[in-house]
């Protein structure tokens, strides 16, 4: 007999293995290219994160795209093979067109195969990940989660920094001018992930960019938030030493007054290291408020 209800998430989200083996979830890669025009799946075997830094650290340029959508279609029949319907959460589609592919793929399975509009990707897409379960577990019916799932994002913040901008140069996702100012300066941008990415800031050292993350969350929720109203909280590295490591959560923790082992701690995906490169770090907050409509000059 089918199983009502599976989950499939794309590689640009964060995720732990054992959570995903025992809660119905499938991950399928986003596919990315090196200089010489091979092709890769983004599912740690063709190439190794370890292989992938190195090969950054190196200079070598890489290109990011979405799942190609024959193996999309593949995936999606495999799953409806065990289960009755699948909810698919995808990298924001201000970043791939992984979405607009998808809602092709949902003409074949219009009544089996939900895709969901995300606009953000890795933590926070892991928490929506984790409300999806919650609302299946309680046999919520799949309209209403889909409808719930539009209002998630509203709840959740994600900003990040990284100490090379060469990556999001070459993928459009920041401007020449940005990179000029901040290579100049020696200063380490902010970067907001709503959508698409935003400029935010910047910051002379880690704990400089920490704290003003920090005071952009809090004032994304007006300054409101309280530590009962603080669902979630994730932070990602790539390549950042144990201590670098231990201050940035020891600062998240103090100013949130959240418990430091109950904040996800996870390796950057690679869909995303490949934009950021080594020295990259990000923070995601789920609260159980909305934070303030956004306006963006960029």
């Amino acid at each position: 007999m089918k199983k009502q209800t599976g989950i499939l998430i794309d590689s640009a989200s964060t995720y732990d293995a054992h959570y995903l083996q025992t809660h119905n979830i499938e991950v399928i890669p986003l596919t990315f290219s090196d200089p010489q025009n091979r092709v890769y799946d983004d599912d740690n075997q063709t190439i190794s994160q370890e292989e992938l830094l190195r090969r950054l650290d190196k200079k070598e340029i890489f290109k990011t795209s979405a799942t190609p959508i024959g193996k999309l279609i593949k995936k999606v029949e495999q799953m409806l093979e065990n289960y009755e319907k699948v909810i698919f959460i995808p990298i924001a589609i201000g970043l791939s067109s992984q979405y607009a592919q998808s809602l092709i793929v949902q003409q074949d399975f219009p009544e089996t195969f939900f895709p969901i509009r995300s606009t953000n990707a890795a933590l926070a897409n892991e928490f929506v990940l984790m409300n999806v379960v919650e609302l299946i577990e309680q046999r919520i019916q799949i309209n209403d989660i889909l409808a719930k799932v539009d209002e998630m994002y509203k709840h959740i913040v994600t900003y990040f920094s990284c100490e090379d901008l060469s990556g999001m140069l070459m993928g459009g996702r920041v401007t020449k001018a940005i990179v000029k100012v901040i290579n100049f300066l020696k200063l380490k941008p902010i970067i907001k992930l709503d959508n698409k990415n935003h400029y935010a800031g910047v910051g002379k050292n880690y704990k400089t960019v920490t704290k003003k993350i920090i005071n952009a969350i809090c004032d994304d929720f007006s300054n409101n938030i309280t530590t009962e109203q603080i669902k979630r909280i994730g932070i990602y590295y790539s390549g950042y030493d144990d201590q670098k490591k231990e201050d940035i959560l020891n600062m998240v923790t103090t100013a949130f007054n959240f418990p430091k082992d109950k904040i996800l701690i996870r390796w950057v995906p690679n869909t995303v290291l490949i934009h950021t490169h080594r020295g990259a770090y990000g923070i995601s907050l789920e609260s159980t408020i909305e934070h303030k409509p956004n306006k963006y000059d960029d």
